[in-house]
């Protein structure tokens, strides 16, 4: 029994010792079993063989126990080292994001002082040698963010952990925007260690937000606030009850310099147009550019909205001042319209279309003028959108019309023409004037659609119940510029079969001016079809002789304000008389309007006009009620032409 305990104990105690080297371990084991068994076997002894038997069972026993400790601890040696390697990467990679990334690990013990401080944590708070060791990381960030350090005070305390927590540093190199994430840190037992974190600079991303926010709020030609910028900045005035002034600006000329020049030299004087306005106001008012050629300003000091005339006058002043551009001098000017509201609640919409208003009253006005909004104007508008609503389907409905107004001979006192003059009757606002309803047509967009239909019904009657007369119709100057016109014209002629010889477009000076060669195109394409050309209301605009010269006009109409002002003044005498023998010289007739007089019309005949048109022959009238024949009463004494 010595023996065998001596044995099995070297056998097993041998065996685990060698265990970490598994051949060595199986060696031995064998040596010291076969070794055993030998010397037993040789004894002879029963009892012997049996204790053998034992060490037979025994030694593979310890064999498998001493292979597994090696398998085990193989293992656990293969995990250390993946452990090591994982920690030294992990090392490595949070060395390579404290110095590289945007965000700084913090951590901090029981009483608020740093363990760890990092180069990155460093450079983001510019902390100086030994600063995180007398002072708690609270502390350090409300001296740098004193706006911040009552949000702080979490920091002191066990919390809630925490996310986003915007923070404004201000240092020597400027402005720096932080955000700050933490968390408190507890043992396994429970027991508050204190914060850990992270600590990013986000100073670029609020910058880069920011400058989005102004590209959204800014006109990227002028820097001037948009007309987003401007309707945040109205609501907000709108809120706080208090008083407003908006100013509506409108750039007078600025389209004709854009077409001829061409858009660099448009965006050169806009931002003059810019630059002047700044100058204009103080820091208590906002400038935008609503778009194009238009600026608005918004007023909401109590002393500034007082001085709103003021200032309007100003802007009108400065903005028709020259502008110098490539050594070219351009003349631009402006129009202005504002309204003020003194806490009456209006709502925004309502101030920008009072605004507007005002603006479009003061072009109507002359231009280069400025209006306050009043109720009158409201008035006004409401009653222009009204008639612009209805012109839409005015001629489908039946409402609008041709009245015709003879034009005599004064040699033959024959009617040898008649003028076509629309007329419209609005189911709800009556007869409406020509001189209202016409200017909106060309604005909305109608004008063309009217001109149409009374071409075609003016070349219709020319053919049927007014065969034989010349018929003349008004052609407005956007309609004109159209580019299928002269096709329209031609279209007309042939549908109705009328001559082209016995038509007459009236047309006024303002085709002339806008675009000269343009238009000396466009009408003698139309002289080449044979329909005949008059210059209407002649002697009130620019009566430029070179209009004569170079436009195949066959008649010069003369306005009415001269024939009304024939009995008053000698000069208007002088100037019939002067149109008059100018045409005769030019080849062309001569037809006074506005005819209300015997005597005017004695005196139109001693200067020598060929014919007349006017309430004194007969008054527009429907084509059921016109009338060839004129009263020989009326004839004139002198008819000498």
């Amino acid at each position: 029994m010595a023996f065998a305990t001596i044995v099995t104990g070297m056998i097993s105690a041998g065996s685990f010792v060698l265990s970490p080297l598994p051949y060595a371990s199986i060696c031995y084991t064998l040596i010291y079993s076969f070794a055993a068994v030998g010397a037993l076997w040789l004894t002879g002894h029963l009892a012997s063989l049996g204790v053998a038997l034992l060490v037979c069972i025994y030694s593979p026993m310890v064999l498998v126990g001493s292979l597994s400790a090696w398998r085990k601890s193989t293992d656990l040696i293969a995990a250390n080292a993946r452990s090591e390697r994982q920690e030294q990467a992990l090392a490595v990679l949070l060395q390579d994001f404290e110095h590289n990334a945007g965000d700084a690990l913090w951590e901090t013990d029981i009483v608020g002082k740093l363990n760890h401080v990092s180069n990155r944590l460093t450079d983001v708070l510019g902390l100086k040698q030994n600063e995180d060791n007398q002072h708690s990381f609270q502390a350090l960030l409300a001296e740098r963010c004193p706006d911040d350090a009552e949000r702080l005070q979490i920091l002191s305390a066990e919390g809630q952990p925490f996310r986003d927590m915007r923070l404004t540093m201000t240092t020597a190199k400027g402005v720096t925007y932080l955000v700050m994430a933490g968390k408190s840190l507890y043992s396994a037992t429970g027991i508050f260690l204190g914060w850990r974190g992270v600590l990013t600079d986000v100073t670029e991303k609020v910058r880069s937000e920011q400058k989005l926010r102004d590209l959204a709020h800014t006109d990227s030609l002028t820097a001037l606030a948009n007309r987003f910028h401007l309707r945040q900045a109205l609501n907000k005035e709108i809120e706080q009850n208090g008083p407003i002034a908006l100013l509506c600006i409108d750039l007078d000329r600025f389209k004709a310099v854009n077409d001829n020049y061409g858009h660099s030299v448009g965006d050169s004087i806009l931002r003059v147009i810019a630059q002047r306005l700044r100058s204009c106001v103080d820091q208590q008012a906002l400038i935008a550019r609503m778009g194009g050629d238009e600026f608005a300003i918004l007023l909401w000091s109590q002393a500034a909205v007082k001085k709103v005339d003021e200032l309007a006058h100003n802007v009108v002043d400065t903005l028709c001042e020259p502008i110098m551009i490539s050594e070219r001098q351009f003349r631009v000017g402006a129009s202005v319209g504002y309204t003020v509201s003194s806490g009456s609640h209006p709502s925004l919409d309502d101030l920008l279309i009072q605004a507007d208003i005002a603006m479009y009253a003061a072009k109507e006005s002359g231009r280069g003028r400025w209006v306050a909004y009043s109720p009158q104007l409201g008035e006004v508008s409401r009653r222009r959108l009204s008639i612009e609503n209805g012109l839409r389907s005015a001629i489908d409905n039946n409402e609008i019309s041709l009245h015709w107004q003879p034009k005599v001979d004064l040699q033959t006192w024959q009617v040898v023409g008649v003028e076509a003059l629309m007329r419209w009757h609005h189911p709800e606002l009556g007869h409406i004037g020509p001189i209202e309803f016409i200017p909106i047509a060309e604005q909305c967009g109608m004008i063309d659609k009217l001109g149409r239909w009374a071409l075609s019904e003016a070349c219709r009657a020319g053919t049927n119940e007014l065969a034989g007369l010349t018929i003349a119709v008004n052609v407005s100057a956007s309609q004109l510029q159209l580019f299928d016109y002269v096709h329209s014209l031609e279209e007309a002629l042939q549908q109705s079969g009328m001559a082209p010889d016995k038509l007459e477009l009236e047309l006024t000076e303002s085709v002339l001016i806008d675009d000269a060669d343009k238009a000396l195109a466009i009408l003698n394409e139309i002289r080449s079809t044979g329909v005949r050309l008059a210059l209407d209301d002649f002697g009130t605009g620019y009566s430029s002789l070179s209009y004569l010269r170079r436009f195949p006009f066959d008649t010069l109409k003369i306005d009415r304000s001269f024939v009304t002002e024939l009995l008053t003044k000698d000069d208007a005498k002088s100037i019939v008389k002067m149109i008059t023998d100018l045409a005769k010289e030019l080849g062309k007739h001569t037809v006074c309007e506005g005819v209300e007089t015997v005597e005017q019309l004695d005196l139109i005949c001693t200067a020598g006009c060929h014919q007349i048109q006017g309430n004194l022959i007969a008054e527009p009238c429907p084509l059921n009620e016109f009338s060839r024949t004129i009263n020989p009463d009326l004839k004139p004494l002198q008819r000498e032409i």
